[in-house]
Order: structure tokens, then sequence, then C-alpha cells
């Protein structure tokens, strides 16, 4: 005799958790007329669009601040500008409707092979170290591709190119583009094992004054100097100061000195050595691109290669939001 199958076993439950997830009073229809404004620049022009009255718009727009508990625009003669609050929800909804907008389309919707280009700009870090460990994987899969990959050599570079990705290491606060955050870095000191064979291992921040510390000058706008984190104590001067990630790291693996090195460099070369001593600092890492520029096959191809398989959070500990401290098995993660 068979068993009628369970709800949560065919998916019900699953459907009935999504929408319990919403706030009580609150609906996506709540955030389509908050899209309408940023859009149309006008409460009553949104409504126009939305088919709805004024006051109706205005009193679901109220409601939508009201349940986030947070206000959305500054309202003055001009018209509804985006808060700051406003610019990070937007960012979120954006990402939000992309996603819907991809599970809305069938994946035979493409007959035959993707072709076409795709451009990208990220860190010299992540172009280096990790970027390329995915490229075989990319081109099995999407064989018609040509990424063409940049590097930036600091945080603003791509702001006034083409690109059809960027990352950032901020979260971009312009109105148009789909900005999704894809990982944390998390940075900690770390040291070659040939370097901890010839100078005894620290074991506090202080501990670092009598060593060689190497500095990233992105590093030492964004985060101070090494002399903040020592907390005045005498240290010896910087012997390496570069602008980009990859001589920084090259240097730690040959034993010159340490340095702030994302945590993920561990899955990469068990080389690195992270040091446990009570610092480290997170950085988020955002993928953006235009909304147009997304309907391109070959775009919506990589977009989603980079968010599923390149910054798996889920499988990836190294880039979840949550701070792991690295453990020697994670060179062992096949990414």
């Amino acid at each position: 005799m068979t068993r009628a199958p369970h709800p949560e076993e065919n998916g019900l439950r699953y459907t009935e958790t999504l929408q319990e997830d919403l706030p009580k009073d609150l609906t996506w229809d709540d955030f389509r007329i908050f899209l309408a404004v940023v859009h149309t620049g006008s409460v009553n022009r949104a409504a126009t669009r939305l088919g709805l009255s004024q006051p109706t718009a205005s009193r679901r727009l109220s409601r939508l601040e009201k349940r986030l508990g947070v206000s959305l625009f500054d309202r003055d003669r001009t018209g509804p500008r985006l808060t700051h609050h406003g610019r990070r929800i937007l960012n979120d909804v954006a990402a939000a409707g992309y996603s819907l907008t991809r599970a809305s389309r069938s994946v035979g919707a493409q007959q035959g092979p993707i072709e076409g280009d795709c451009r990208m700009v990220m860190g010299d870090g992540l172009a280096t170290y990790w970027m390329p460990r995915f490229l075989s994987r990319f081109y099995e899969q999407h064989p018609n591709i040509e990424l063409k990959m940049f590097v930036a050599q600091d945080s603003t570079a791509g702001k006034n190119e083409s690109f059809d990705i960027q990352f950032h290491y901020y979260e971009p606060v312009e109105v148009d583009p789909v900005s999704m955050r894809v990982a944390t870095l998390h940075f900690v000191p770390f040291a070659s094992r040939a370097y901890l064979e010839r100078h005894p291992t620290p074991r506090t921040v202080e501990d670092l004054a009598g060593h060689r510390m190497l500095e990233m000058a992105a590093y030492r706008i964004d985060k101070g100097p090494w002399s903040h984190w020592l907390k005045g104590a005498p240290m010896q001067s910087a012997p390496l100061l570069t602008n980009q990630s990859a001589p920084l790291a090259e240097a730690v693996r040959q034993g010159v000195g340490i340095a702030l090195l994302p945590t993920y460099i561990v899955a990469t070369d068990d080389a690195f050595v992270p040091l446990d001593i009570g610092l480290h600092l997170p950085a988020p890492v955002y993928m953006s691109f235009q909304r147009e520029v997304a309907k391109k096959w070959p775009v919506r191809a990589a977009i989603d290669f980079l968010r599923d398989v390149v910054f798996s959070r889920k499988a990836m500990p190294w880039f979840a939001d949550a701070y792991q401290f690295p453990t020697p098995s994670w060179h062992t993660v096949s990414p």
C-alpha cells in the first residue's frame, strides 16, 4: 500500500515558508511601488504607471517605510530623493528582481550554445589567485563565450570604463546598476612556514612589533598603517609597500615578512600560515551590472557562474559573512 506524500516532502511546506518569511502586512507589491518611485522620480507618476491612485501609492509607501523602520526617501519640493537606507534597500530589491527574472525564464529559452563576450573587472588578488581556478570549468560549460577579464589597480578603477560586470569592495550607491553582495573577505595576518622557522611565532598583536611587517597601499589608506594596530608599540619600518595584492602575497610566500591577506589564500596554497592573534578585518565584495546588459546571454551566463560557483558562500567558508579562522582542511576543499 502506497503512502501519500507529506506536504513537506513534495515542496509545499517550502512554499509556505517563503510566504511566512515576509513580515506581516508587507507584500512584494509594496516594493514595486518603491521601485516605481525611484524610476519615475514621483509618487504620482509611480501610481499612474502601476494603475493605482496617488493616495493609495503614498499610503503603501509609508507603510513600507514604517514596517522597515527607516525612511526610504527625503521629500522636498524637487521630489523624493533616496536616503542612504533607501539606496541600500534599492540594491537588495534590484538584485531580487534580477533573480526573479532569471527564475521566470526557461533554461531552454536559449537555443544552441551561448556565444559572445563578457567584459569584467575585478581586484588583482581575486583575478590572480581565485578566478583562474574556475576558468576551465566555465569554458567546459560555455566554450563559445569570450571572457575579457581586466584587473583593477585600485577601488575606483573601472568607474569610467564600459564593463559588463564589475567587482567592488564597497556597496555601489548609483540607482541604475544591480548590485549583489557575493562574498565577504576576511583579512588576518599571514606568514610563511619558512619565515616562522627563522622567527618566533607571534601570539598577540603586540608581538608583531618585532617582525617585518609588509603593507599594501590600499590597506594603509582604508584600514590604517601597521603602527595603528600595534597600539603605539615600536616597530620596524615596513620593508615593502606595494599597490598590488600579488607581489604582497608572493613576498609573504617567499618568507620576507608578515602581511594582511584574505583567508581564502589558505584554500589556494598551504604555504601560507594564518596567525591567530585576535586581528581580523572583514571586507565585503559586491558584483554589479546594468539591468540592460544582463539581458545579454553571455553576461547572464557569467553572472550566474560567478554567483553560484566562483563565490559559493554555502560551500566556501572563507567567503561567508560569519568569520571563521582558517583551518588546514580548507586546502583540501575542492572549489
